[in-house]
């Protein structure tokens, strides 16, 4: 075959879109031919890494210059967040979620990470002279000391999502411009930063010195300086390094090629090269070496980079599958951590030590993190030098604090919660802040009676000069200063701000204590009933006269002891905002007890039928559940757990119109996603898909269906799906492909959503991650934030 007869351009869009119609063979020698290679078919030449030459499949990824680069060129790739650059003046400040493809070449910037995803942006490798930690804190004038650490975080605060900042500089077109980057983990942050240098070692020109903080367009937030190219106020990190040449290496440990290393996390070839003194990095190697002087080097740059604990993991993933290691049961495992500093910690939320071992919390005290290897329990030490465990949900890093300290602000409260909250308080001037439904920006809600009682929404915007305002009369340096600017002056707000809601909800804990799984009965108090359900009876309590807890009572004879049991343990590994948390069981004794967090306002189904009146106009406030409970099933889903029973009836309503999903006894970890009951189990009918009325075959995608059935109960304020129709006849209809119709106050586009999980074939729904960002768009593009 003579392949230069084909059309390059065509194979490239073929190879873009992965195309699988061209043979293996034939585009390797296309790739080869386009190259310039005249040697033949067996030809090993660098345009095609050797790990896809003519024994594997090729999937390539083409940029703008047009020159294809195959998966195995990639060094590293994950989310991050990206500040915008504004090289163009009077553009606002905006942060956005950016899928970053680093190669040997190029550091890549998508809109996300699927197929069709469109580029933003690139740089070349070439052109970097700085990769270094940053701090983005509020930039107003002052509000940075100078000299301030390189690696301080502030990735919270002002306008800044949460995060942990550092930057990329680079040159262009005679140009110095700076990308700042957000990275979800202080991991993921040490090994986007060891990723770009190792790439980037050998670049000319690289800076000696850089500005740890942002420039406010007038000064530099970290040392005040007025003018824009003024020389950097910290000393750069040293690690640009030259190969060694192969009779002077001397490596104990000689690992692959960058090419390779892509799904690396952790293991026993970590561990080894952690105990190595550094690690230099080539373009096609890396070889460990022993050097006395570069940690201590690092330490004084202020660098968390310190390359005596570099690891060989530059392309594992940027988010594991699940919380500790690799996909499997949430486990508390000892997580690697790479502690420069000490870790101290801001206490949120109060927290009264009742077991032995644990420690008491006041709120806004600092506490010194001794041990956070486990993930929902924290030994501290206190200002007084008392020690004991913590649970970790309570505090914040004080680095990454940002507005949490702050009684107004709300976090992820949406718009709906926000407005039931504050007509609940009935206060003139009644406001909280809250992360708008745009990423990287907030929003003010404010109550006021004039001329009638209701809620006022305000962006939060920001200025070329890093300035927070609500009307551009009126600037400040900080959110924070924003606030205590309308207090005093409505500033052409519906009423100054005078309070914000009290008594506000804590988050509960996995488990009452430390390691405590076996509750004792005799520490219960047990009130009234709540409920029953297929698991038992539900009665409220109090767990040693002080917390509020949910009883759970096996009842005799309907399910296994074993399997009570088992439910306890997979619901205590779970912990979401949007999923019931379990404290503990009773299992010494009969009946059997589980002892959950109380949800004040009973189950959804009740929920929605008691208030129906009111909820049946308030379509934004229905949609809102309906994304609560997307969000717990997300975080399901994500963990490889299976439901079973999703249905409005097995979620609970907390305080503020907290939806979340309860009772997933019958949930199983499964690895493959898929399994088949025994024999004789019950399923609801009425919410179960075609394979499972087939096959009693569950799956996350069963999950789906029901999830669509239960967005029927909730638009429809708790009617029963199919009314009347017998279970066969359900059957019938659920086979011939006729679905339920629209709910009356159900908009179109939400009705488009059920429709996609009540698609026939299981492979064809959305996953429950999809579900949630389609919602959150259908959300924002029904109700203005």
């Amino acid at each position: 075959m003579n392949f230069r007869r084909f059309s390059f351009d065509r194979l490239e869009l073929r190879a873009r879109a992965r195309c699988t119609i061209i043979p293996r063979e034939f585009f390797c020698c296309f790739l080869h031919a386009k190259a310039g290679c005249t040697t033949n078919n067996n030809c090993l030449c660098s345009v095609v890494n050797d790990h896809s030459v003519h024994g594997r499949a090729f999937s390539g990824m083409a940029g703008k210059d047009g020159k294809v680069e195959s998966k195995g060129d990639i060094v590293r790739q994950g989310f991050m967040v990206k500040r915008s650059q504004n090289k163009k003046r009077f553009t606002p400040i905006n942060y956005k979620q950016r899928w970053f493809v680093l190669t040997r070449r190029y550091l890549v910037y998508y809109d996300n990470d699927s197929e069709r995803r469109k580029e933003r942006g690139r740089i070349a490798i070439e052109n970097v002279h700085v990769v270094e930690t940053a701090s983005l804190g509020n930039v107003g004038v002052g509000d940075v000391a100078a000299g301030s650490e390189a690696g301080s975080g502030g990735g919270g605060g002002g306008g800044i999502p949460p995060g942990l900042p550092f930057q990329v500089g680079y040159r262009e077109a005679g140009q110095e411009y700076t990308l700042y980057l957000l990275a979800a983990r202080e991991q993921d942050r040490v090994e986007w930063i060891r990723a770009l240098r190792a790439v980037c070692s050998e670049n000319p020109g690289l800076s000696g010195r850089y500005h740890a903080g942002l420039w406010s367009g007038k000064r530099w937030s970290c040392c005040r300086l007025s003018t824009r190219s003024a020389e950097g106020c910290d000393t750069c990190s040293s690690w640009s390094s030259k190969p060694p040449s192969s009779n002077t290496t001397n490596s104990t440990n000689a690992s692959p090629s960058i090419n390779t290393i892509t799904n690396a996390p952790g293991g026993e070839a970590d561990r080894r090269i952690q105990q190595q003194s550094t690690t230099t990095i080539t373009a096609t190697t890396i070889t460990s070496t022993t050097t006395s002087t570069t940690g201590s080097a690092a330490e004084t740059n202020n660098n968390p980079v310190v390359q005596s604990q570099a690891r060989s993991t530059i392309g594992a993933p940027s988010t594991p599958i699940m919380p500790g290691g690799t996909p499997g049961t949430p486990s508390s495992k000892a997580k690697e951590k790479l502690m420069l500093r000490t870790k101290v910690v801001v206490a949120l939320y109060p927290f009264r030590a009742i077991e032995g071992g644990d420690l008491s919390l006041e709120k806004g005290a600092e506490y010194e993190v001794l041990d956070d290897s486990q993930e929902h329990w924290w030994k501290v030490k206190d200002g007084h030098g008392s020690i004991g465990y913590i649970p970790s949900n309570y505090v914040k890093e004080k680095e990454l604090l940002g507005l949490q300290k702050y009684e107004w602000y709300v976090g992820d409260m949406s718009r709906q919660r926000a407005e039931s909250l504050l007509k609940q308080e009935d206060k003139e001037g009644c406001f909280v802040v809250r992360n708008s439904s745009t990423k990287g920006l907030y929003t003010l809600s404010l109550y006021t009676k004039v001329p009638h009682p209701h809620v006022k929404h305000y962006h939060i915007k920001q200025n070329t000069r890093g300035e927070f305002y609500l009307s551009e009369k009126h600037c400040c340096g900080s959110i924070p200063d924003l606030v205590n600017y309308h207090r005093h002056n409505s500033g052409g707000l519906a009423s100054r701000l005078k309070t914000s809601p009290c008594d506000r909800p804590v988050p509960p804990t996995a488990g009452l204590s430390h390691d405590k799984w076996e509750i004792d009965p005799a520490e219960l108090h047990l009130l009234e009933e709540l409920g029953s359900g297929q698991f038992g009876v539900v009665r409220r309590g109090k767990w040693r006269g002080s917390i509020d807890v949910a009883v759970k009572m096996m009842k005799e004879g309907t399910m296994s002891e074993d399997d009570f049991i088992e439910e306890a343990k997979v619901m205590t590994k779970l912990q979401h905002q949007n999923l019931v948390q379990l404290y503990g069981v009773c299992s010494k004794d009969r009946p059997i007890y589980i002892v959950t967090e109380y949800m004040r306002h009973g189950s959804l189904l009740n929920y929605l039928r008691r208030h129906e009146a009111s909820l049946s106009s308030n379509v934004g406030l229905l949609l809102d559940m309906c994304i609560q409970v997307c969000k717990g099933m997300a975080y399901l889903e994500r963990h490889n757990y299976i439901h079973r029973d999703l249905a409005a009836r097995n979620c609970l309503v907390g305080s503020e119109n907290v939806v979340k999903v309860a009772d997933f006894g019958l949930a199983r970890y499964v690895l493959d996603d898929q399994y088949t009951s025994s024999g004789g189990t019950k399923f609801p009918i009425k919410w179960a898909p075609p394979e499972v009325l087939n096959y009693t075959r569950f799956s996350s995608k069963s999950d789906v269906w029901a999830y669509g059935v239960l967005m029927w109960e909730v638009f429809t304020c708790g009617k029963m799906p199919y009314g009347r129709l017998k279970n066969t006849e359900v059957v019938e209809r659920v086979q011939r492909g006729i679905i339920l119709e629209k709910p009356k106050a159900c908009y179109k586009e939400v009705y488009e959503v059920m429709r996609k999980c009540w698609a026939h074939c299981p492979e064809v729904r959305p996953s429950f991650r999809i579900l949630k960002e389609q919602l959150i768009n259908v959300s924002q593009g029904l109700i203005n934030d």
